[in-house]
């Protein structure tokens, strides 16, 4: 299973930025429930927020999903 970082349209007209889960062929296999929070542990530190953001740009080039075509 793959992921990235995807706006969602919401059918309420507002936007979040989530985790998009695919399946092996490609299509879209669930999303969080909650939009993304930047929050990393010790262990990742200020360099893994840094990264988490820096990946949530690049994706963020990646048409807008509509909440109503991918439940």
């Amino acid at each position: 299973m793959t992921w990235n970082y995807r706006i969602i349209h919401y059918k309420d007209g507002g936007y979040g930025l989530h985790e998009v889960f695919y399946n092996e062929e490609g299509s879209i296999d669930g999303w969080t429930e909650q939009p993304i929070d930047f929050v990393c542990g010790e262990d990742e530190g200020l360099q893994g927020v840094k990264e988490s953001l820096e990946l949530a740009l690049e994706d963020c080039l990646f048409p807008v999903l509509e909440e109503k075509e991918i439940e």
